[in-house]
């Protein structure tokens, strides 16, 4: 979802610059191959042994597998908002703070309503209904646009 949310925003290649820019430029260049695989969607679940490898490489404290494998399986995979630095973006430049706050809220609404949204596509197309047809429905069934709609539908096949 995170990929069509980045496009219908046309932010993708921004933000794939700013999350570089911001997050993998710091780690040491062997680290940054896992980094940029996660952050493109090619592994989009972390392994509990590279997040142990991250932070034991990254952090000042000592960090124990122990630690790691506590982690519950909802946060190893890899989420938008957190490649974001937000406080950061807040104080310092308000106006990117703004931009990718509805790029985010585009990817929650993106990764909350695909599935609903196909399934109804997928449904109606069961009934042999063409995409001329469908369009309206999903329309005025998830309050939606022709142009996204259209994306959507475009995306489905």
């Amino acid at each position: 979802m995170l990929d069509l949310a980045l496009r219908w925003c046309k932010a993708k290649g921004r933000w794939i610059d700013y999350v570089y820019d911001n997050q993998i430029k710091k780690y040491p260049m062997e680290k940054r191959s896992v980094l940029v695989k996660t952050i493109l969607g090619i592994k989009q679940k972390y392994k509990r042994q590279e997040i142990y490898d991250q932070i034991r490489y990254t952090e000042f404290k000592p960090v124990t597998m122990e630690q790691v494998n506590k982690i519950p399986k909802s946060e190893l995979y890899m989420r938008f908002n957190d490649t974001i630095d937000w406080s950061r973006l807040s104080l310092e430049d308000p106006d990117m703070y703004q931009y990718w706050k509805i790029v985010a809220d585009w990817v929650d609404w993106f990764s909350k309503s695909y599935t609903y949204i196909q399934d109804t596509y997928d449904h109606s197309q069961s009934w042999k209904m063409d995409n001329d047809d469908i369009c309206p429905i999903l329309m005025s069934k998830y309050g939606i646009d022709r142009k996204l709609t259209e994306y959507l539908i475009k995306s489905f096949k």
